[in-house]
């Protein structure tokens, strides 16, 4: 009689060898562009900003080479949100090695559930000049709500200013974004809203004034433009996959539809 622990294990050798095998090729690399108006060194992947939506179904295999055509710095790509093997993460000099400038580096990991997730990079500011995407896993079965059409909607920030400045300006506690954004507060400020005894202890505690954001974008992006149009006919069931990519932004969403 054949054991049972051998007709599981040529089961999951059986199904391991219908796994499909899904292949992407990301290219990381400088590009001058304007996503605000005026002409930056950007970070794009695949030549763009956001990288391409990387699509695959609940049970393949992801095999993704990533290529570091950067000059002279090191990058890396974390899987946001999917459940991969560790060396696999994406993390530098803590669960994968970075890719150094010129090289390239497979990752390779089955993808056990479905959903919308995103990548990104986890070397110093990366993903704020641009480095990020979208993935999609469908279920086995496929989607257990019908659609008629399917969008990603990739959210994002962007500042015309040079990243390490940003840091810098965010890290000697100056108040310059309060003041472009128009909300920075003030002695003058609190007393006309009656909120003097508030601006106070907030001094006295030598806390930064709150705010949503800290840092004042020149634009806010929707799959790296401005404003994005998706076509549908009327009465056609649409999913929407949001993703926020931005580097420190929230966002509200509104729908017009009944």
């Amino acid at each position: 009689m054949i054991h049972t622990k051998t007709i599981l294990l040529s089961l999951l050798l059986a199904a391991s060898a219908l796994a499909k095998v899904v292949e992407y090729d990301l290219t990381i690399a400088e590009q001058k562009l304007a996503p605000a108006g005026k002409i930056r060194t950007a970070l794009t992947i695949n030549g763009g900003i956001p990288g391409p939506t990387l699509r695959f179904r609940e049970g393949d295999t992801a095999l993704i080479h990533v290529h570091n055509a950067l000059p002279r710095e090191e990058t890396s790509i974390h899987w946001h949100g999917l459940l991969v093997p560790n060396s696999q993460d994406g993390v530098p000099y803590l669960t994968t090695p970075p890719i150094k400038a010129g090289t390239t580096l497979t990752y390779t990991f089955p993808l056990t559930h479905s959903g919308t997730y995103w990548y990104h990079s986890h070397t110093g500011l990366q993903e704020q000049r641009g480095v990020y995407g979208s993935i999609v896993i469908e279920p086995k079965g496929g989607e257990p709500v019908r659609a008629d059409r399917d969008y990603v909607l990739v959210l994002s920030d962007w500042t015309n200013e040079n990243h390490k400045q940003v840091m810098r300006t965010l890290m000697r506690g100056s108040e310059w974004y309060g003041i472009k954004k128009g909300n920075a507060q003030s002695i003058l400020g609190a007393y006309q809203a009656g909120k003097l005894p508030d601006y106070f202890a907030r001094e006295k505690s030598r806390m930064a004034p709150m705010d949503v954001s800290d840092v004042a974008y020149d634009a806010f992006l929707i799959n790296g433009k401005p404003s994005s149009s998706l076509p549908a006919r009327p009465g056609d069931r649409v999913r929407l996959r949001v993703i926020n990519a931005a580097a420190s932004s929230y966002f509200y969403l509104h729908s017009a539809t009944g």
